[in-house]
C-alpha cells in the first residue's frame, strides 16, 4: 500500500497550479477565439466560486497522477510525460469523448480540450517524476 504522506506535497501543489495555469492561458490566449466558436457565449463568463472549484479538482487531478507516477516508478522527464499521457487519455479524454457524443458536443471543441488535458497532464507527471 502506498503511504501517501511519503508524496511530495508541495510538487503536487505546483502541479495542480500549473494544471490550473495553463488552463487560464490555454483558453483566454492560445485557443480563445476557436474555444468561443465552438463552445458559444457564456454571459457571466465564470463566477469566483467556478474557478475555486476548478482549482480544487485541479489539485485532485495531481494527487491522483502522483500516485501513478509513484506507483509507475517514474523518475525521469520521459516517464513522467508518458505516465501523464496514459492517463490523460486512457481517463480523461476518452472519458470527455463519451459524454461529448450523448450530449452533443462538437467535435472541435472536444479536440481544443483534449489538446488541453494532453499537454497539462504531460507537465504534471514531468513535474511529479523530476520532483520527487
Amino acid at each position: 500500500m502506498l503511504d501517501l504522506s511519503t508524496l511530495n506535497w508541495l510538487a503536487i501543489i505546483v502541479a495542480g497550479v500549473a494544471y490550473f495555469l495553463l488552463g487560464a492561458l490555454w483558453y483566454t490566449v492560445l485557443f480563445a477565439k476557436p474555444f468561443q466558436k465552438y463552445r458559444g457565449t457564456i454571459e457571466d463568463g465564470g463566477q469566483p466560486l467556478d474557478y475555486i472549484l476548478t482549482l480544487v479538482c485541479d489539485l485532485a487531478a495531481a494527487l491522483v497522477l502522483a500516485i501513478f507516477v509513484r506507483l509507475a516508478g517514474a523518475t525521469t522527464l520521459e516517464h513522467g510525460v508518458a505516465v501523464g499521457l496514459a492517463a490523460a487519455a486512457g481517463f480523461a479524454i476518452s472519458n470527455s469523448f463519451v459524454f461529448g457524443i450523448f450530449n452533443g458536443v462538437r467535435k472541435e471543441l472536444w479536440l481544443i480540450e483534449s489538446g488541453y488535458t494532453l499537454v497539462a497532464y504531460a507537465v504534471m507527471g514531468a513535474i511529479l517524476a523530476l520532483w520527487r
